[in-house]
């Protein structure tokens, strides 16, 4: 995960506060249990997203030897197979 719980919860609030300039979005919970919500849904995704990663960098760890021969960028591949797997999945990067 590349934010840190401080910019998790900064992110949440601002959220929330941009919800409150807008009359027609009335809160109908407490506004600290909308941040909480926020935060854990921001949390999920990054996580999900590192899993993601981990999972398109064990798919290209099988084909290390082709990499190393064709002297193929390893980072550029990790983002294109990360990028492949979250279109076959319906996920948004």
């Amino acid at each position: 995960m590349r934010l840190k719980p401080e910019k998790i919860e900064d992110l949440a609030q601002k959220i929330v506060a941009e919800f409150k300039k807008h009359p027609e979005m009335a809160l109908r919970v407490p506004e600290n249990d909308i941040i909480h919500e926020i935060r854990n849904m921001i949390t999920m995704d990054l996580e999900r997203e590192d899993q993601l990663e981990e999972e398109a960098r064990q798919i290209l760890k099988q084909h290390m030897g082709r990499v190393s021969r064709e002297d193929i960028n390893y980072i550029d591949l990790v983002r294109r197979a990360k990028k492949q797997l979250a279109k076959e999945r319906g996920l948004i990067l």
